[in-house]
């Protein structure tokens, strides 16, 4: 029995486009496509079977949007969701990714990346598109640079901070261990070390942080 692929839009037009994307890159072969143009019904279209919420928040505002992700996750906890949107603002951000969010996508998202972030997110990554990743970048570089003095960089040794680089770009721990020649059971000692010393639980919010803290470029 296939899974499901919800798509929100509020615009019938552009929600029309990115069906017909999703079935000319072949995504309907292997999921089921649910849509609508209406926020509040995506909460009845999520079930046990949802694999990903793709929640194009323009025309909502943040308090909504963010109440349809809560309502969302907690009808199936496990469903991946992404946002689209043309604000990048990073306290938006992060707020999602605190609700649960696994990708975010901002204005000048094209359509590769589009399909990149879908298959990356799919696959169990997290996915930041390049321009909110600048946003994020840029945000933490505007803070007062004696803030980032305590920020725990120094805690990592040098494989560690190699590891967390290439986790920050959605790498799995099978392509870290054969990016950087050691084996998938060191990366993930590596892994497991980095979020003790962060007290961290998770990869998204290992990213989140590391992000935040200006500890990858």
């Amino acid at each position: 029995m296939k899974k499901n692929i919800i798509i929100y839009n509020g615009h019938g037009l552009s929600l029309s486009f990115m069906l017909r994307f999703l079935e000319e890159q072949g995504f309907q072969n292997n999921y089921d496509l649910l849509n609508s143009v209406e926020p509040d019904e995506i909460e009845h279209l999520v079930n046990p079977k949802s694999e990903l919420l793709i929640l194009c928040i323009n025309g909502l505002n943040s308090a909504e949007a963010l109440d349809v992700v809560d309502k969302s996750l907690h009808r199936n906890p496990e469903m991946n969701v992404i946002i689209v949107s043309i604000s990048s603002e990073v306290k938006i951000i992060k707020k999602f990714f605190d609700r649960g969010i696994k990708g975010f996508l901002g204005k000048y998202t094209d359509y590769k990346e589009f399909q990149l972030a879908i298959t990356r997110v799919l696959e169990g990554h997290v996915y930041v598109s390049n321009d909110s990743k600048a946003a994020m970048v840029d945000s933490i570089c505007n803070v007062d640079e004696k803030k980032h003095d305590g920020v725990h960089r120094s805690e990592l040794t040098a494989r560690e901070l190699d590891v967390l680089h290439l986790i920050c770009e959605g790498l799995r721990s099978k392509e870290i261990a054969e990016r950087l020649f050691i084996s998938i059971h060191t990366v993930d000692s590596h892994r497991r070390n980095i979020m003790l010393k962060f007290n961290i639980n998770n990869s998204s919010q290992l990213v989140k942080y590391a992000l935040e803290n200006s500890l990858v470029g």
